[in-house]
């Protein structure tokens, strides 16, 4: 991706005037704009769009931005008749995603801390821009445009707009769910069988090793949210403030051995993020979980995993995806499993890069990302929770302390190397 934070550079659409309606952008007239932008060498034109059901549920982003905002956000399904290159007319299944601009995200998450009141409400609004969400309608669109992958799904239109009415919009492939596996899943963790997470932790390995970063090379961006030792120390009371909050309104979920155990944590934030600082860092999706992916199987019948919703990606040490992942899927049956999987994904990313070959250093790698993870994403996840419950979450905090009590993480190790 672009170094610079505001530098996310499209592929130029025809900006908009004025900021239209929901008809308009489904409408034949935008979609063709964003198909013929997004493919110039090809002959395009769209003779018909007609509407299709699709799920908004799992997009929480754009659920909760949508009641705060008057512009269009959120996913419309498409049916799309074109013609190209003077082949017979074809219908594909699209998605629109309509974005809200990051600084509304941002205001909407604020929104959420007053709500939750107490310590978290008087400190959040001094780091709302940089708690990860001011960025979001750039980032992804950048993704797309930048780094098309297998793992992500098929795009066939992208409009970044921020000279007027601040749209983005992203024209992608439509997932039915019976066509693919495991299509937003959270609800159904056992569903994830060994086939399908040896298939995903194999194929990150391949994008984390792609797009991995040695200590002190240039190629990191300079974004203001991007992890690093200064700022996670200088968001200390957005951490303190975001625990605080999960002890005060679930006590059951944050008893007095978790929020010791993540106070600890805050405390040496310099110590492990000294550690963190000497490896190598990748491009980390920073939401991949079973609201955010999908499989498809190819003709030969092997899995192929996809992922969505790329608007917090950012750059962290390799293991930071997997332990998310597997925070979400492996319940306390599977526990058990997860140094396996953990194994299994360093194998797979050593075979490629020949970076970690100590597998016991890799495992405290892991360790100090759950604490990252731990005290960032999860401390969100529970301010939203508590405001409107995600039932999803209890088991996703529980098994993330049983990753920190697997790896301990917090015991004196010497500097990975």
């Amino acid at each position: 991706m672009p170094a610079p934070s505001r530098a996310f550079p499209l592929p130029p659409t025809p900006p908009l005037p004025f900021m239209p309606s929901l008809d308009y952008f489904c409408s034949r007239l935008f979609v063709e704009s964003l198909m013929r932008a997004h493919a110039p060498q090809r002959q395009l034109r769209v003779l018909r769009v007609e509407p299709l059901p699709v799920d908004n549920s799992a997009s929480i982003l754009a659920v909760l931005t949508a009641g705060q905002t008057a512009r269009p956000v959120g996913h419309f399904g498409l049916q799309v008749t074109f013609e190209a290159d003077g082949e017979p007319a074809r219908t594909e299944r699209m998605v629109l995603k309509l974005k809200p601009p990051g600084h509304e995200v941002a205001g909407m998450l604020a929104g959420l801390a007053q709500a939750c009141g107490g310590e978290l409400a008087r400190v959040y609004p001094g780091f709302a821009a940089r708690s990860g969400f001011q960025h979001t309608h750039h980032r992804e669109l950048a993704l797309y445009a930048h780094h098309p992958s297998p793992l992500m799904p098929r795009i066939w239109g992208l409009h970044q707009d921020d000279e007027t009415d601040e749209v983005y919009a992203i024209l992608m492939e439509y997932f039915d769910a019976e066509e693919v596996e495991l299509l937003n899943s959270v609800m159904q963790p056992e569903a994830w069988t060994d086939e399908h997470l040896r298939a995903a932790l194999a194929q990150l390995a391949e994008w984390h090793a792609a797009h991995l970063v040695e200590p002190g090379a240039p190629g990191l961006p300079a974004w203001p949210d991007l992890p690093s030792e200064a700022y996670m120390q200088q968001l200390t009371p957005l951490w303190q403030g975001l625990l605080d909050n999960a002890a005060q309104h679930h006590p059951g979920l944050y008893g007095p051995e978790r929020v010791a155990q993540l106070s600890e944590a805050i405390r040496q934030i310099p110590a492990y993020w000294a550690e963190l600082a000497a490896a190598p860092k990748t491009l980390i999706h920073n939401d991949l979980n079973p609201r955010n992916t999908c499989f498809r199987r190819n003709a030969a019948g092997e899995l192929q995993l996809c992922a969505y919703d790329w608007e917090l990606a950012t750059y962290h040490v390799p293991p930071y995806d997997v332990v998310e992942l597997l925070s979400f899927v492996l319940d306390a049956d599977r526990y058990h499993l997860r140094p396996h999987y953990l194994e299994y994904y360093r194998q797979q990313l050593h075979a490629r890069t020949g970076r970690f070959a100590d597998a016991e250093a890799f495992r405290r790698l892991a360790g100090l990302a759950a604490l990252d993870f731990g005290l960032h994403r999860i401390g969100m996840y529970m301010m939203a929770h508590t405001v409107g419950p995600y039932p999803f979450l209890p088991r996703v905090v529980d098994s993330l302390f049983d990753t920190l009590t697997q790896l301990q993480p917090l015991r004196p190790e010497p500097a990975y190397a």
